[in-house]
């Protein structure tokens, strides 16, 4: 019976690689005795020496993605000291396809590392819409519910390093997963203003080996676009549940692209101001006073 985990969006899977080697030393010892010296002949071996598959970019090969924690690493490395933008769906379909749930995302990061992350709800949620907003010293939170009711808060400290962690992270942390619970291959590429780009589709899923530690969930499949210094353009991920999911779907797809690498500017939200005055109490008193007319003496 599969665990509950393999319900989840991106199943976390743990591959243990052992790699031993051993070393063989070679003796020579010398004789007052002039020996003549042979050279040895090369002796042939039952298999031929395998020829190196040749990488079109960090962790991918003609043979496709074979070193996921390469690839994830040479992504994230993209957006070092650097603004991006990261647009991001998330569909439930039911057994016939009909789509039960919809989120978008956009979620902007500056190269100081601020960001500014909108979420919208579609379908069977009481959810309509998250924001976030960090203005380098704090994080606001605005939502908005079905009602049109809106509310607001504010991080903890805490919670606000985990979300600048995790939206630095370019979603190499997920990339790097999907890749290894789905097997791709590089269908062609296409070149443009220099860049050359790869286009993976899938090929099937890993099978078990002695190295897998936990069962890869084969009902996951991945296209994407990457570079050949390793940015991953953008993907589409679908995964089968193994049972019924939220309000019945069966399916989750999710895409992604990036976009405006080094040209994403943080641009302060229409709520930042009613966000300010609901979350301290203090501001909420400056601007009252600062509001009052004053009389000259």
């Amino acid at each position: 019976m599969k665990s509950t985990c393999m319900r989840r969006l991106l199943p976390y899977v743990l591959v243990v690689c052992v790699v031993l080697a051993g070393c063989n030393g070679v003796f020579v010892t010398e004789s007052d005795d002039q020996t003549p010296t042979l050279t040895p002949v090369a002796v042939p071996t039952d298999e031929p020496t395998p020829t190196p598959v040749p990488r079109l970019a960090p962790g991918l090969t003609a043979d496709g993605v074979t070193n996921a924690s390469a690839l994830a690493a040479a992504h994230l490395d993209t957006f070092e000291n650097t603004s991006f933008t990261m647009q991001e769906t998330v569909v439930y379909r039911s057994e016939d396809g009909i789509p039960i749930r919809r989120i978008e995302s956009t979620t902007r990061v500056g190269d100081d590392g601020r960001f500014r992350v909108t979420k919208r709800w579609n379908g069977s949620t009481a959810l309509q819409q998250v924001g976030y907003y960090d203005d380098g010293e704090r994080v606001l939170v605005t939502t908005t519910r079905t009602n049109d009711a809106t509310t607001y808060r504010r991080l903890s400290s805490q919670a606000v390093a985990a979300q600048r962690s995790s939206v630095s992270d370019g979603g190499s942390g997920r990339i790097e997963t999907m890749f290894v619970a789905a097997e791709t291959r590089v269908a062609g590429r296409t070149e443009r203003n220099g860049t050359t780009v790869y286009h993976l589709v899938p090929t099937g899923t890993r099978g078990n080996s002695s190295n897998t530690a936990t069962i890869l969930d084969r009902s996951v499949s991945v296209c994407a676009r990457v570079t050949e210094r390793g940015l991953v353009r953008n993907y589409t991920l679908t995964q089968r549940l193994s049972g019924d999911g939220a309000d019945g779907a069966t399916t989750i797809v999710v895409s992604a692209r990036y976009t405006a690498i080094g040209a994403t500017d943080i641009e302060r939200p229409a709520w930042y101001e009613r966000a300010v005055a609901a979350t301290d109490p203090t501001a909420s008193r400056r601007n009252e006073t600062s509001a009052t007319p004053t009389t000259a003496g």
